[in-house]
Protein backbone atom coordinates (compact mmCIF):
# COMPACT_ATOMS: atom_id res chain seq x y z
CA UNK A 1 0.00 0.00 0.00
CA UNK A 2 2.83 2.33 0.81
CA UNK A 3 5.94 1.68 -1.29
CA UNK A 4 9.40 2.64 -0.14
CA UNK A 5 10.07 6.25 -1.08
CA UNK A 6 13.33 7.79 -2.08
CA UNK A 7 14.84 10.32 0.36
CA UNK A 8 13.90 13.16 -1.94
CA UNK A 9 10.23 13.80 -1.67
CA UNK A 10 7.20 11.73 -0.84
CA UNK A 11 4.17 12.14 -3.03
CA UNK A 12 0.82 13.23 -1.67
CA UNK A 13 -1.93 10.63 -1.90
CA UNK A 14 -5.51 11.21 -0.90
CA UNK A 15 -7.91 14.10 -0.65
CA UNK A 16 -9.25 16.29 2.11
CA UNK A 17 -12.23 14.78 3.88
CA UNK A 18 -13.68 16.64 6.84
CA UNK A 19 -16.17 15.27 9.34
CA UNK A 20 -18.18 17.65 11.47
CA UNK A 21 -21.13 15.44 12.44
CA UNK A 22 -21.37 12.96 15.34
CA UNK A 23 -20.99 9.35 14.24
CA UNK A 24 -20.87 6.00 15.95
CA UNK A 25 -17.77 3.85 16.08
CA UNK A 26 -14.72 3.63 13.86
CA UNK A 27 -12.52 1.00 12.23
CA UNK A 28 -8.89 1.49 11.38
CA UNK A 29 -7.11 -1.62 10.16
CA UNK A 30 -3.86 -2.05 8.28
CA UNK A 31 -3.45 -4.30 5.31
CA UNK A 32 -5.04 -4.48 1.91
CA UNK A 33 -8.63 -3.41 1.66
CA UNK A 34 -8.64 -1.41 4.89
CA UNK A 35 -7.28 1.94 5.89
CA UNK A 36 -3.92 1.39 7.55
CA UNK A 37 -3.19 3.01 10.88
CA UNK A 38 0.05 3.99 12.50
CA UNK A 39 1.26 7.24 13.93
CA UNK A 40 4.83 8.11 14.59
CA UNK A 41 6.22 8.53 17.91
CA UNK A 42 8.82 5.84 18.36
CA UNK A 43 9.87 4.23 15.10
CA UNK A 44 11.02 0.84 16.13
CA UNK A 45 12.52 1.92 19.41
CA UNK A 46 11.52 0.17 22.59
CA UNK A 47 10.25 2.40 25.33
CA UNK A 48 9.37 1.25 28.81
CA UNK A 49 10.98 3.60 31.29
CA UNK A 50 13.26 4.79 28.53
CA UNK A 51 10.27 5.86 26.47
CA UNK A 52 10.40 9.56 27.24
CA UNK A 53 14.06 10.02 26.38
CA UNK A 54 13.58 8.01 23.21
CA UNK A 55 10.51 10.05 22.39
CA UNK A 56 12.51 13.24 22.71
CA UNK A 57 15.05 11.67 20.38
CA UNK A 58 12.33 10.86 17.87
CA UNK A 59 11.10 14.44 18.05
CA UNK A 60 14.57 15.50 16.90
CA UNK A 61 14.66 12.82 14.21
CA UNK A 62 11.31 14.06 12.96
CA UNK A 63 12.88 17.38 12.07
CA UNK A 64 16.20 16.04 10.89
CA UNK A 65 16.31 14.88 7.34
CA UNK A 66 17.54 14.56 3.92
CA UNK A 67 16.57 16.87 1.13
CA UNK A 68 16.09 20.27 -0.33
CA UNK A 69 13.01 19.46 -2.37
CA UNK A 70 11.50 22.94 -1.96
CA UNK A 71 13.15 26.01 -3.37
CA UNK A 72 13.94 28.96 -1.14
CA UNK A 73 15.53 29.65 2.21
CA UNK A 74 14.22 27.99 5.35
CA UNK A 75 12.64 30.28 7.89
CA UNK A 76 12.35 29.83 11.62
CA UNK A 77 9.25 28.01 12.75
CA UNK A 78 6.64 30.30 14.37
CA UNK A 79 7.05 30.72 18.09
CA UNK A 80 3.50 31.87 18.80
CA UNK A 81 0.85 29.27 19.46
CA UNK A 82 -2.93 29.22 19.37
CA UNK A 83 -3.72 30.49 22.84
CA UNK A 84 -7.00 29.14 24.20
CA UNK A 85 -10.07 31.33 24.42
CA UNK A 86 -10.99 32.66 27.83
CA UNK A 87 -13.97 30.29 27.87
CA UNK A 88 -11.78 27.24 27.32
CA UNK A 89 -8.76 28.41 29.31
CA UNK A 90 -10.82 28.02 32.48
CA UNK A 91 -11.42 24.34 31.72
CA UNK A 92 -9.74 21.66 33.79
CA UNK A 93 -7.89 19.95 30.95
CA UNK A 94 -6.88 17.03 33.15
CA UNK A 95 -10.53 16.05 33.50
CA UNK A 96 -10.94 16.21 29.70
CA UNK A 97 -7.86 14.08 28.92
CA UNK A 98 -7.16 10.36 28.93
CA UNK A 99 -5.57 8.59 31.87
CA UNK A 100 -3.25 5.60 32.07
CA UNK A 101 -6.27 3.34 32.50
CA UNK A 102 -7.60 4.37 29.08
CA UNK A 103 -4.70 2.81 27.14
CA UNK A 104 -5.27 -0.57 25.48
CA UNK A 105 -3.99 -3.76 27.07
CA UNK A 106 -0.33 -4.41 26.31
CA UNK A 107 0.69 -0.74 26.46
CA UNK A 108 2.45 0.84 29.44
CA UNK A 109 1.67 4.58 29.39
CA UNK A 110 3.75 7.34 30.94
CA UNK A 111 2.58 10.92 31.46
CA UNK A 112 4.85 13.45 29.77
CA UNK A 113 5.77 16.59 31.71
CA UNK A 114 8.34 19.38 31.75
CA UNK A 115 10.65 19.92 28.81
CA UNK A 116 9.70 16.54 27.37
CA UNK A 117 6.12 17.74 27.03
CA UNK A 118 7.33 20.54 24.77
CA UNK A 119 9.17 18.00 22.60
CA UNK A 120 6.06 15.85 22.25
CA UNK A 121 3.91 18.86 21.34
CA UNK A 122 6.44 19.95 18.73
CA UNK A 123 6.55 16.45 17.26
CA UNK A 124 2.76 16.26 17.17
CA UNK A 125 2.41 19.63 15.46
CA UNK A 126 5.24 18.97 13.01
CA UNK A 127 7.18 22.00 14.24
CA UNK A 128 10.98 21.65 14.32
CA UNK A 129 12.26 22.67 17.73
CA UNK A 130 14.80 25.44 17.20
CA UNK A 131 14.79 24.91 13.46
CA UNK A 132 13.43 26.38 10.25
CA UNK A 133 10.81 25.47 7.66
CA UNK A 134 10.94 25.84 3.90
CA UNK A 135 8.79 27.26 2.36
CA UNK A 136 8.24 29.67 5.26
CA UNK A 137 4.45 29.81 4.89
CA UNK A 138 4.31 26.06 5.56
CA UNK A 139 5.63 26.37 9.11
CA UNK A 140 3.05 24.56 11.28
CA UNK A 141 1.52 26.50 14.13
CA UNK A 142 2.89 25.33 17.50
CA UNK A 143 0.50 23.81 20.00
CA UNK A 144 -0.14 25.65 23.29
CA UNK A 145 2.27 24.51 25.98
CA UNK A 146 1.56 26.81 28.93
CA UNK A 147 0.53 25.58 32.34
CA UNK A 148 -2.76 23.71 32.16
CA UNK A 149 -2.98 24.12 28.37
CA UNK A 150 -1.60 20.73 27.33
CA UNK A 151 -1.43 17.15 28.55
CA UNK A 152 0.25 14.14 26.96
CA UNK A 153 0.72 10.43 27.51
CA UNK A 154 2.94 8.04 25.55
CA UNK A 155 3.11 4.24 25.55
CA UNK A 156 4.95 1.57 23.60
CA UNK A 157 3.43 -1.80 22.84
CA UNK A 158 4.99 -5.11 23.80
CA UNK A 159 5.03 -6.69 20.33
CA UNK A 160 8.24 -6.80 18.28
CA UNK A 161 6.74 -4.54 15.60
CA UNK A 162 4.68 -2.37 17.93
CA UNK A 163 5.04 1.35 17.61
CA UNK A 164 4.27 4.03 20.14
CA UNK A 165 0.80 5.31 20.98
CA UNK A 166 0.39 8.88 22.15
CA UNK A 167 -2.56 10.90 23.38
CA UNK A 168 -2.19 14.68 23.41
CA UNK A 169 -4.85 17.13 24.61
CA UNK A 170 -4.57 20.89 24.16
CA UNK A 171 -6.78 23.94 24.66
CA UNK A 172 -7.18 25.88 21.40
CA UNK A 173 -9.05 28.90 20.09
CA UNK A 174 -9.15 27.98 16.41
CA UNK A 175 -11.34 25.47 14.58
CA UNK A 176 -9.93 22.14 13.49
CA UNK A 177 -10.69 23.20 9.92
CA UNK A 178 -7.70 25.58 10.15
CA UNK A 179 -5.37 22.61 10.63
CA UNK A 180 -7.00 20.81 7.73
CA UNK A 181 -6.51 23.84 5.51
CA UNK A 182 -2.87 24.20 6.53
CA UNK A 183 -2.14 20.58 5.64
CA UNK A 184 -4.02 20.87 2.38
CA UNK A 185 -2.06 23.99 1.41
CA UNK A 186 1.31 22.53 2.46
CA UNK A 187 1.31 18.77 1.90
CA UNK A 188 5.11 18.74 1.81
CA UNK A 189 7.83 20.92 3.31
CA UNK A 190 11.42 20.64 4.46
CA UNK A 191 12.88 21.39 7.86
CA UNK A 192 16.35 22.34 8.97
CA UNK A 193 17.25 21.79 12.61
CA UNK A 194 20.39 20.90 14.51
CA UNK A 195 22.39 20.99 11.28
CA UNK A 196 20.24 18.41 9.52
CA UNK A 197 17.36 18.61 7.06
CA UNK A 198 14.24 16.52 6.60
CA UNK A 199 11.37 16.18 4.19
CA UNK A 200 7.94 16.06 5.82
CA UNK A 201 4.96 14.91 3.76
CA UNK A 202 1.44 14.83 5.17
CA UNK A 203 -1.56 13.05 3.66
CA UNK A 204 -5.13 13.77 4.73
CA UNK A 205 -7.02 10.54 5.48
CA UNK A 206 -10.75 9.89 5.86
CA UNK A 207 -11.67 10.80 9.44
CA UNK A 208 -12.28 8.01 11.89
CA UNK A 209 -15.99 8.21 12.80
CA UNK A 210 -16.45 9.60 16.29
CA UNK A 211 -18.97 11.50 18.38
CA UNK A 212 -17.15 14.79 17.99
CA UNK A 213 -17.97 18.30 16.82
CA UNK A 214 -15.02 18.15 14.43
CA UNK A 215 -12.70 15.34 13.43
CA UNK A 216 -9.99 14.58 10.92
CA UNK A 217 -7.10 12.20 10.31
CA UNK A 218 -3.73 12.47 8.65
CA UNK A 219 -0.54 10.53 8.08
CA UNK A 220 2.85 12.24 8.27
CA UNK A 221 5.96 10.64 6.76
CA UNK A 222 9.32 12.14 7.72
CA UNK A 223 12.44 11.19 5.77
CA UNK A 224 15.83 11.95 7.26
CA UNK A 225 18.72 10.50 5.31
CA UNK A 226 18.28 6.73 5.37
CA UNK A 227 15.70 6.93 8.15
CA UNK A 228 11.96 7.13 7.65
CA UNK A 229 9.24 7.33 10.28
CA UNK A 230 5.50 7.27 9.83
CA UNK A 231 2.95 8.86 12.12
CA UNK A 232 -0.81 8.40 11.80
CA UNK A 233 -2.95 10.85 13.73
CA UNK A 234 -6.64 10.78 14.59
CA UNK A 235 -7.74 14.25 15.68
CA UNK A 236 -10.95 15.55 17.22
CA UNK A 237 -12.09 18.83 18.75
CA UNK A 238 -14.91 19.65 21.17
CA UNK A 239 -15.56 22.98 22.91
CA UNK A 240 -11.98 24.23 22.60
CA UNK A 241 -10.39 20.90 23.57
CA UNK A 242 -8.41 19.26 20.77
CA UNK A 243 -7.10 15.72 21.04
CA UNK A 244 -4.42 14.05 18.91
CA UNK A 245 -4.17 10.28 19.22
CA UNK A 246 -1.20 9.05 17.27
CA UNK A 247 0.88 5.99 16.44
CA UNK A 248 4.54 6.26 15.47
CA UNK A 249 6.54 3.55 13.72
CA UNK A 250 9.81 3.24 11.82
CA UNK A 251 9.62 2.93 8.07
CA UNK A 252 7.27 4.17 5.34
CA UNK A 253 4.32 1.99 6.33
CA UNK A 254 1.73 2.59 9.08
CA UNK A 255 1.75 0.53 12.25
CA UNK A 256 -0.05 -2.78 12.50
CA UNK A 257 -2.01 -2.14 15.70
CA UNK A 258 -4.81 -0.05 14.27
CA UNK A 259 -7.34 -1.41 16.73
CA UNK A 260 -5.33 -0.08 19.67
CA UNK A 261 -5.13 3.34 18.03
CA UNK A 262 -8.85 3.35 17.39
CA UNK A 263 -9.67 2.23 20.93
CA UNK A 264 -7.59 4.97 22.51
CA UNK A 265 -9.01 7.58 20.13
CA UNK A 266 -12.58 6.65 21.03
CA UNK A 267 -11.83 7.09 24.72
CA UNK A 268 -9.94 10.35 24.15
CA UNK A 269 -12.85 11.82 22.19
CA UNK A 270 -15.32 10.79 24.87
CA UNK A 271 -13.24 12.44 27.60
CA UNK A 272 -12.76 15.62 25.56
CA UNK A 273 -16.50 16.12 25.53
CA UNK A 274 -16.56 16.29 29.32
Amino acid sequence: MFAQQSPRRLSLVGSLIVSRAPMACSRWHSGSGELGVGVSRVAGFRAGRRGLSLLAMVAVIAVAGCTSAVDGEPTAAPTGSAEPQSSSSSLDLASRSVTAADFPAGYSPTEVTGDQLGAVLADTAGVPTGGGVNPPNCAPRPLPSGGGQAAAWVATGAGPNAGTLSAVSVLVNSPLADLQTQIQNCPSYTTDAFGATATVTTTILPPSPAESDESMAFRRVTVSGAMTQTMTALVAQNDGVRVYVTSLVAGPRPGSDGLALDELYTKAVSRSRG
